[in-house]
């Protein structure tokens, strides 16, 4: 193949070179006893770094370790080849092992662990976010006499922290929260000399060129490790920000429920028309087995029987019947009525439609017929299993943990925020009346989407402006006007 060499092999600083491409970084550490390679690239890249190495007046047979900040293809597909000529041992955090292609590592990394080879030593700190086990690396260099830190954040990026890049692998918005709680972290790392896990992170290319006619090290600058952490985290927030408004869900709460009977086929139907982009349910278990779409423990307050009459506080709920004994039951909503619907039903109507779903486990014992069809009907990336009993969102994602969970609550404490980390949950769903911008920022910084309920027409206003993700609502006609407004 022909090699090109956008960025020519040179010394950075010390034992530290660079040997990759403006695409794919990668670096060589000379240990005295044999090399250390931070990350590879994709798979052309191996003969990058191997004529790289030879230019140096390096032999790649004496690659001893390879270290890779993550899994993905950019920096892990060269792998093969390098070790099919060295032998080196691969090292890296487990979790990313989903993303490698055609070998497993050697070793696999653990917080806080150092890597030893010659006269270099390498901190290898877990930095989850950019993907689940990402690693950063810092290590000592000596340059014209003094002893200078050097250090890698091994996953900056936070294009795979959209929403659309998340949803379309199927990955957990937690994600984001990690990212953030890396970089608090790594500015607790003095780093003299930012070692860029893309070449344009530290303008490699520019500072290699400055350096062939600058007296100073250009690399060796302590006031860019800082400068760095602050753009990467100002870019995650302004994505977050974005997404508030062109990811915003106006959820059908029970369908438009301000208007006709809620649960009901009638109701979802209209709840779209008036522009919703998503739909709010509740799924109960009838006498039978059957998932039903219902709210109320009791048929009391929303039904009637064959003849109008409403049904008494005596009748019970849906649980008490079968789901052929619930149709002589009707839901109704002023001049209008319709049918029970089944949760399957519901499914086949709907699920082929570009919406979200915000299903309410109302009951125990039907979180795993819930996630069953809703694998059925391939809504993973668009539902959202929720409740106010965490015992049944935790239920469900213990059977189904590809599945986004949140939890409904009527206030959020510091312990909330702790159980739903503790099940990887997606997203806190607060009541409208205590969102507040603050509460709503430091609830994106851990990593949840804001889903708020209990609203009115003046709360919804105040919640939007709050920068919440979604809201349920009556009234979703009212909530689409006032959107296309701001």
């Amino acid at each position: 193949m022909t090699i090109t060499h956008d960025i020519p092999p040179f010394r950075m600083a010390g034992n530290l070179y660079f040997v990759g491409t403006y695409a794919a970084s990668s670096h060589m550490l000379d240990t005295g006893d044999g090399l250390i390679l931070i990350d590879i690239g994709y798979a052309e890249s191996a003969d990058v770094v191997i004529d790289s190495l030879s230019i140096l007046g390096y032999d790649v047979a004496d690659v001893k370790y390879i270290l890779l900040s993550h899994g993905h293809y950019d920096h892990s597909d060269g792998v093969p080849a390098i070790v099919a000529r060295s032998g080196a041992k691969v090292f890296m955090f487990e979790a990313d092992n989903k993303y490698l292609k055609g070998f497993t590592p050697d070793v696999y990394l653990h917080d806080g662990d150092v890597i030893r080879l010659g006269n270099t030593e390498i901190l290898c700190l877990a930095t989850p976010g950019h993907t689940e086990g990402t690693a950063s690396f810092f290590f000592n260099i000596t340059e014209n006499g003094r002893t200078y830190r050097a250090g890698m954040f091994g996953g900056a990026g936070t294009k795979q922290l959209t929403k659309a890049y998340l949803d379309r692998h199927g990955l957990s918005y937690n994600l984001r929260g990690q990212f953030f709680r890396s970089v608090e972290r790594l500015r607790g790392e003095h780093v003299d000399l930012f070692v860029g896990n893309h070449s344009w992170q530290n303008h490699t290319r520019e500072n290699y060129e400055k350096s062939l006619t600058s007296a100073e090290n250009p690399f060796i600058d302590p006031t860019r490790w800082g400068e760095f952490l602050d753009s990467v985290e100002r870019k995650l927030e302004a994505v977050i920000a974005e997404e508030t408004r062109t990811e915003f869900v106006n959820y059908a709460h029970r369908g438009a429920s301000e208007y006709l009977p809620e649960n009901t086929l009638l109701s979802f139907y209209t709840g779209v028309y008036m522009g919703a982009n998503g739909i709010e349910t509740d799924v109960r278990r009838t006498k039978d087995g059957t998932l039903v779409l219902f709210h109320d423990k009791t048929l009391e307050r929303v039904c009637i029987d064959a003849d109008g009459t409403p049904v008494p506080p005596e009748a019970g709920g849906v649980e008490a019947y079968t789901y052929d004994e619930l149709q002589q039951f009707s839901i109704k909503k002023g001049a209008y009525t319709d049918k029970i619907v089944r949760f399957e039903d519901f499914l086949r109507l709907f699920a082929f439609r570009g919406l979200t779903f915000a299903i309410e486990l109302k009951g125990a014992g039907v979180e795993e017929e819930t996630a069953d069809l809703i694998r059925k009907y391939g809504l993973q990336k668009k539902a959202v299993v929720t409740s106010f009993k965490y015992d049944y969102i935790k239920a469900i994602k213990a059977y189904a943990p590809e599945l986004r969970v949140g939890w409904l609550v009527k206030e959020v404490t510091d312990e909330t925020i702790a159980a739903l980390h503790a099940i990887a949950a997606d997203e806190i769903c607060p009541q409208a009346s205590t969102v507040t911008p603050e509460l709503v920022h430091a609830w994106h910084r851990e990593g949840f989407r804001v889903r708020a309920w209990g609203l009115d027409r003046e709360n919804m206003k105040t919640a939007i402006a709050a920068g919440v993700d979604g809201m349920t609502v009556n009234f979703p006609d009212v909530l689409r006007d006032y959107l296309v407004r701001l």
